[in-house]
């Protein structure tokens, strides 16, 4: 089984998709702190003049888990839809799946937590990605250091495959993890190119700008820029190869 944690982006971008259809299990990692300035309560869409922010406000507090977020507020939606509509309504597909972004954006969500997660259930629906998602703050696992607490959520899921992003070299310690059984896969992602609505091309921007505008061929589109790095176990490196072993662990037959 392979496993994916993440924190719960507002309108991921496309490598966040590609990770989803290459797991299992998506454990969304809501009980990790909020942060200021990233992607948790805002994205990127394409507009005229290049790119421009889509930004849910919330009612800060320091330090704050991502689940006990809230919303500040209620005029942004409204004003979100109407940007989406005027940036978007010539693109080919919008007409197909802004129904459905404009429901999800209207509906009276109180915290963050679950305006991302609707969104994420959506866009993975629309996409045919289909994965088990379940809240870190839903289930029981331990560790006082990020290594730790993956290899515990790991083991708690029953995972052999741990899918960490390409800036997990940066922290990731893969000696603990094989350990304790649980195998390291290394995630990139190169950002394909599409057609855009507006003249130019303008990555990394919400997934939604791909759905606009290339419609059904957008998850065939998203899969075509990952890249997975498959390791397997020490052991079971050792195992086919005894050279690799350590010295004198050579029984004599």
């Amino acid at each position: 089984m392979r496993v994916y944690v993440h924190q719960p982006e507002y309108l991921p971008w496309l490598g966040f998709f590609d990770k989803l259809a290459r797991c299992d299990v998506y454990v969304v990692y809501d009980d990790a702190q909020y942060q200021h300035g990233g992607f948790h309560n805002r994205n990127r869409i394409r507009t005229s003049a290049g790119w421009e922010w889509l930004t849910v406000p919330i009612m800060h507090g320091h330090p704050q888990t991502l689940k006990d977020v809230k919303i500040h507020g209620a005029q942004w939606r409204v004003k979100q839809v109407n940007m989406i509509k005027t940036q978007y309504r010539k693109a080919p597909y919008f007409e197909e799946y802004y129904p459905l972004i404009e429901d999800a954006l209207l509906f009276n969500h109180e915290m963050l937590i679950g305006l991302n997660l609707h969104l994420i259930r959506l866009i993975a629906g629309v996409l045919g990605i289909d994965v088990r998602m379940i809240r870190s703050s839903e289930f029981p696992y331990g560790g006082a250091e990020k290594n730790e607490k993956l290899v515990s959520m790991c083991k708690f899921m029953g995972a052999d495959i741990y899918l960490s992003g390409s800036g997990g070299r940066d922290y990731i310690k893969e000696e603990l993890f094989n350990q304790s059984g649980v195998c390291v896969h290394w995630h990139s992602y190169e950002h394909p190119s599409y057609r855009q609505v507006y003249g130019g091309f303008e990555p990394n921007l919400s997934v939604i700008d791909l759905l606009f505008n290339m419609g059904p061929e957008s998850k065939e589109i998203i899969l075509g820029g990952g890249r997975v790095e498959e390791k397997k176990l020490f052991s079971e490196v050792s195992m086919a190869n005894p050279l690799m072993l350590p010295k004198g662990s050579l029984r004599a037959s």
